[in-house]
């Protein structure tokens, strides 16, 4: 049996800790770049709209009135607050203040990225290999589109996902269980990431579930169960909704009839637009929640390698895209680092799908847009998207199932790269 060191900086290939402090300072040079390199605007974009008057009272001491007003996604503000809360006692500005609570997710993604970078290179690949699943994580150009559209929260639940499932590879199951119950209380798409996440345990499945609900809901329950939201008889679980917002990178869009352009609307309204159907409600979200139980159910009956519980997550997240009728360009990001995570850690190979991944959403959610209609817009994230959810399931579900010992997830330490 192999013997794994100790030191989790002691690299196969004899690849000294200054490259792992390269990679460290490439990674944090990367994130500041982004994020200070352009006058984002914090009032404008939906973290201004949405969460910067939550979020200022919380800043200010005020619990209450950050607990009613917070939005479903309160919890991260939480998580977000101590790197904020020194600008705010200076008395900086709005724009500092949203920067420096973006920052620990830049720094969180940023990390993930110098552990596939490390980890890559402890499998003996190239510096090229490992430089690009550093820049993946750490440069991705989608980060440009979280951030101007003030979701930092996007890239912070990407990592904890994705990091739970490494560790649960490695037997890690309380930082399993703990990077889970932080991504569920982030962002409630993380859901979809608990199967994967139990299946790539040894063991410890039920403890690590336990221990990841109840992170979860500490940090959830309070915003959840705040008088505003009860007094106004909604939920502010997004997984019960699916409000009015419709747009045409999903599969339903088809099935939605068309609205009445008026020359009074506002520009950014395209001609041929279409209007959510009225069966579709609030059950689009209750789907791509529950659709992760059978899947993962038939992995398991499968004996799926723990291994590419990687890939099952890549393919849960987007089906994720693929059916929310809220999907748009910053959606696929945990999926492209899902499917590179896997492309490093199990293939041992440069992360071209992710990259290709990437590319595709720049192309269908940036170009596009502006050279075709509403309907070629729709075709055009339809058919890649299927595509390549038709060749993950045939990947997932091989026709002969992998017996693997209980010893050997395939060329995976199980020293954990990064301190979690």
């Amino acid at each position: 049996m192999t013997a794994y060191s100790r030191d989790p900086l002691a690299l196969h290939g004899n690849s000294p800790r200054r490259e792992v402090a390269l990679w460290t300072a490439l990674a944090v040079a990367a994130s500041l770049a982004l994020l200070w390199g352009w006058s984002w605007n914090a009032v404008a974009n939906d973290y201004g709209i949405e969460a910067a008057g939550s979020f200022t009272a919380l800043l200010h001491g005020h619990l209450t009135t950050f607990l009613q007003g917070a939005p479903s996604y309160g919890a991260t503000l939480l998580l977000r607050a101590p790197f904020a809360l020194p600008a705010s006692l200076a008395g900086g500005n709005a724009l500092l203040i949203y920067r420096l609570g973006a920052l620990p997710c830049m720094l969180a993604i940023a990390a993930l990225g110098v552990w596939l970078a490390r980890d890559l290179r402890r499998a003996g690949a190239s510096l090229f290999a490992a430089a690009t699943a550093l820049a993946l994580c750490a440069a991705n150009p989608i980060t440009f589109k979280i951030l101007r559209f003030g979701h930092p929260e996007e890239l912070f639940g990407a990592a904890l996902c994705v990091a739970a499932v490494l560790l649960a590879q490695r037997g890690r199951a309380n930082w399993a269980a703990l990077a889970l119950g932080l991504a569920i209380a982030n962002k409630q798409w993380a859901l979809l990431a608990i199967g994967p996440v139990l299946l790539a345990l040894p063991a410890h499945r039920w403890r690590t579930l336990i221990i990841s609900g109840i992170v979860a809901v500490a940090l959830v329950a309070p915003i959840v169960l705040s008088s505003v939201s009860l007094k106004a008889g909604t939920s502010r679980l997004v997984v019960a909704d699916t409000g009015g917002t419709f747009t045409p990178w999903q599969a339903f869009w088809f099935f939605g009839p068309r609205g009445h352009w008026l020359p009074a609307m506002l520009a950014s309204i395209p001609r041929g637009f279409r209007l959510a159907p009225a069966w579709l409600g609030g059950r689009a979200h209750l789907v791509i929640v529950w659709l992760g139980l059978p899947l993962t159910l038939v992995a398991l009956w499968r004996r799926m390698r723990p291994a590419d519980a990687l890939l099952l997550l890549a393919l849960l997240m987007l089906l994720r895209c693929w059916l929310d009728p809220w999907d748009n360009v910053y959606y696929p990001l945990p999926f492209i680092v899902a499917l590179g995570a896997w492309e490093t850690t199990v293939a041992r190979r440069v992360p071209l799908g992710a990259v290709a991944a990437t590319a595709a959403t720049w192309l269908v959610f940036w170009y596009l847009p502006s050279h075709l209609g509403v309907d070629g817009q729709a075709i055009s994230f339809l058919v890649p998207a299927t595509l390549t959810i038709a060749v993950l399931v045939a990947v997932v579900y091989r026709l002969r199932p992998v017996r693997q010992t209980a010893h050997a997830v395939p060329r995976i330490s199980r020293a954990p790269a990064v301190p979690w």
